[in-house]
């Protein structure tokens, strides 16, 4: 039997998550619906780039997020997300935080 007494110290990057809403990524800029939240966790299907706003475009010079690597942001609610494919396309899937 393993002792995870150790993991009392780690922090965990943990979310009650909301309903879950997938944008495609595509060789143009697209824009999720705005979303209420404080927190999202993104995870995409393809290498991408992201980048968050009132009416945001992404270009290749936004926040790269890698491929099936889930990430957590600290989110502006009402903003929406837009994302660009790095070099094929692909989903990205937006959890937001209850």
């Amino acid at each position: 039997m393993l002792n995870a007494a150790w993991m009392r110290d780690i922090p965990l990057p943990a979310i009650l998550p909301g309903t879950a809403v997938v944008v495609a990524i595509g060789a143009a800029s697209l824009q999720s619906a705005a979303i209420n939240s404080t927190v999202v966790r993104l995870v995409a299907t393809a290498d991408c780039h992201i980048v968050f706003g009132a009416n945001p475009t992404a270009t290749a010079n936004d926040t790269f997020l890698p491929a099936n690597q889930p990430e957590y942001f600290v989110f502006t609610p009402g903003q929406l997300i837009a994302v660009i494919q790095d070099s094929v396309p692909g989903n990205l899937f937006i959890t937001p935080a209850l």
